[in-house]
């Protein structure tokens, strides 16, 4: 008798502590999408992952406000997934480890390293794993269904190519943005909560860059490293901001259908840094010494010189855009060639310029395979955009206790 009782008392211990396990492992249903599901522990690595890559404390606050986030993110996986498998797209696990580790950034072969030190971390390997099974999975789908889509004419990349190449005062700007798209037409309410979200985490100190990749709800793909983007391809209303904005200025507005908060990192005028430009700097201690001088005294044949009350004369040749400083950037670019500017101020020192060339370096011009390219990025990406947007529209979603 004695016997029977350990042994039922070992039993239980046995079959609670592997409940107990599932229990933490399962906790809860937060969402069903069709078939598969997503538990309050799913939510919970999620998010702690989050926190771990943007740098901020696994604490209460800051868990409830990329809660939302996360769940959506984890939502759209599951709609990836769930497509790609309707289209018998599948992956081996040799494919999913070196996906990991170009996302990660570690070696391939190191995978077991990854794997114990995100445990000793306290992170769910099969969690992050399930979220590089549904990227992986997705990108494999895309490239299936909708490269094969896209068709550029020949037309389409000579129009482009004009229009790059006219390079006559068009801006174009390196930029980040992230869009909250309303859940509906007209339903402002949770996509401006995103919003307010995603500022509360830039306050906290937060590159807009790390932000952007966490939140942004719009796809780019992988190949597109260039962010300049000529002021044709961008809607009016951004570009017109754009157009106000100082480099590194962050600005949150209503747009079409959500809000959209961007941060210009840099603008010029296309083909800019593609110039070369000749000019000759004139400079002294006194800003009336510079103001005597004529435009037609100063000859682009000069090269080094002392003129009259000690103003130092230089010329520069064949410098590129892209290496001169500010103070040379705004005013050269802003002079034809035989025009000189006013003085200028620039510490210990006055100083003029004088513009006398101005030259395009074909070497580094656009070609149209680049045109091709481009194009070919921007229609993958709308197209890609439009159709997980479609999906989550027309995907049976069911939320628990919400």
């Amino acid at each position: 008798m004695i016997f029977n009782i350990i042994f039922f008392f070992i039993l239980k211990i046995i079959f609670f502590e592997k409940n107990l396990f599932a229990q933490e492992k399962f906790e809860g249903m937060i969402v069903s999408i069709d078939k598969e599901i997503i538990t309050t522990y799913d939510l919970s690595q999620r998010i702690k992952l989050a926190l771990k890559s943007l740098n901020l404390e696994d604490s209460i606050s800051n868990r409830d406000s990329v809660r939302e986030r996360m769940l959506e993110l984890l939502i759209l996986e599951k709609i990836k997934k769930i497509e790609a498998k309707k289209n018998d797209i599948s992956h081996t696990d040799e494919e999913l480890i070196n996906f990991t580790s170009n996302i990660y950034n570690f070696s391939k072969d190191d995978f077991n390293g990854f794997k114990s030190f995100l445990e000793s971390e306290g992170f769910d390997i099969d969690i992050l794993l399930d979220q590089m099974s549904s990227e992986l999975l997705w990108k494999k789908f895309l490239q299936k269904t909708i490269a094969s889509k896209i068709i550029i004419s020949e037309q389409e990349i000579q129009d482009s190519f004009d229009e790059r190449t006219k390079n006559k005062g068009k801006y174009e700007f390196d930029y980040n943005e992230v869009l909250f798209m309303n859940d509906s037409p007209g339903n402002w309410e949770k996509s401006e909560k995103k919003m307010k979200e995603f500022l509360k985490l830039l306050d906290k100190g937060i590159t807009f860059e790390n932000l952007s990749k966490k939140f942004n709800e719009i796809y780019t793909m992988e190949s597109q490293n260039s962010r300049w983007v000529i002021e044709d391809n961008i809607d009016n209303k951004t570009k017109e901001l754009l157009k106000k904005m100082k480099a590194g200025e962050i600005l949150s507005f209503q747009d079409t259908d959500g809000y959209k908060i961007m941060k210009l990192n840099k603008k010029r005028f296309y083909g800019s840094n593609n110039i070369m430009f000749s000019f000759i700097k004139l400079s002294a201690q006194d800003e009336s010494s510079l103001k005597e001088i004529k435009k037609n005294e100063i000859e682009c044949s000069m090269i080094t010189e002392t003129l009259k009350n000690n103003v130092e004369l230089m010329k520069f040749e064949n410098i590129m855009f892209e290496e001169m400083n500010k103070i040379f950037k705004e005013n050269l670019e802003a002079l034809e060639e035989g025009e000189m500017t006013n003085v200028l101020k620039k510490e210990p020192e006055f100083m003029r310029l004088k513009l006398c060339k101005k030259q395009v370096d074909n070497k580094s011009a656009i070609s149209k395979i680049d045109i091709e390219k481009i194009i070919y990025t921007q229609k993958f990406n709308q197209m890609a955009n439009t159709l997980i947007s479609n999906l989550r529209k027309n995907t049976n979603i069911k939320f628990f206790n919400k």
